[in-house]
């Protein structure tokens, strides 16, 4: 018997082997259209013209009396934000680096774009937002998670020009 025979009991033996390692990697796939192209575009596409219409709506649009429109931004923020992090999934997992211009501005912009989905769901569920004189306003509590967002967005965008700005 040579060194490379092997009996059938030892094959299988070395295949489940092969199998339960192949199985238990922590390799992660992810979708074919994602590269680091694709995520700067969409990026991109966020700070721009998709803050420009949540700026727009959140400050001339605004209506709590409209649940449609609600709804449809909450779309756009949970949509947005799906994208985002799958993007960022992918970049971490391929380039060390991720969808924002750090590790910590991520999590703050992903944390604020949920805050702000999170009080216009409360809004489209009807919950009062009492102002000084007794009125249901939730503008202003909208409008304030909006310019979190807005800041953070915006350091990312100037961070971002400063570096091209240096190469």
């Amino acid at each position: 018997m040579n060194a490379l025979s092997f009996s059938l009991s030892q094959r299988v033996l070395c295949f489940l082997c092969l199998l339960f390692i192949c199985s238990s990697s922590n390799a992660k796939t992810h979708a074919s259209y994602l590269t680091p192209a694709y995520c700067e575009g969409l990026v991109e596409q966020f700070v721009d013209s998709g803050m420009r219409s949540l700026g727009t709506y959140v400050n001339e649009h605004f209506n709590p009396e409209y649940r449609g429109g609600i709804r449809n931004t909450i779309h756009f923020l949970d949509q947005r934000s799906e994208w985002l992090s799958e993007c960022n999934d992918f970049l971490r997992d391929t380039n060390s680096s991720t969808v924002f211009y750090s590790e910590q501005l991520t999590q703050d912009i992903f944390a604020a774009i949920a805050s702000l989905s999170r009080e216009l769901q409360h809004v489209r569920q009807g919950v009062e937002y009492p102002d000084d004189t007794g009125a249901n306003n939730p503008a202003p509590f909208i409008k304030e998670r909006y310019t979190e967002l807005a800041k953070l967005v915006d350091q990312h965008h100037t961070r971002v020009l400063m570096k091209k700005q240096f190469e």
